[in-house]
């Protein structure tokens, strides 16, 4: 493959991880809504930790644990955004 092939392989990837991140973000909300009526912080600590835990011990590389949690940071703090 050339250039060209490649990265019309990454845009079709880019279409599915931001169909993916928009997913996550609703399922999100309706989080946040659940918070609200129980009277829950949007932040929970315990729960991001676990995740970037476990996230970052998926990869399979070239990415290396370090970089998958640091993407998932920024995806949680995103997300909280839309909880509120």
């Amino acid at each position: 493959m050339n250039i060209e092939d490649w990265r019309n392989q990454i845009d079709e990837l880019n279409d599915e991880l931001i169909a993916l991140l928009n997913k996550r973000a609703t399922y999100a909300t309706e989080i946040g809504k659940l918070k609200k009526q129980q009277g829950l912080p949007v932040f929970d600590a315990t729960r991001e930790q676990a995740v970037l835990e476990k996230v970052s011990s998926l990869t399979k590389g070239p990415l290396t644990p370090e970089s998958i949690k640091n993407i998932f940071q920024v995806i949680m703090q995103e997300t909280r955004k839309v909880e509120e």
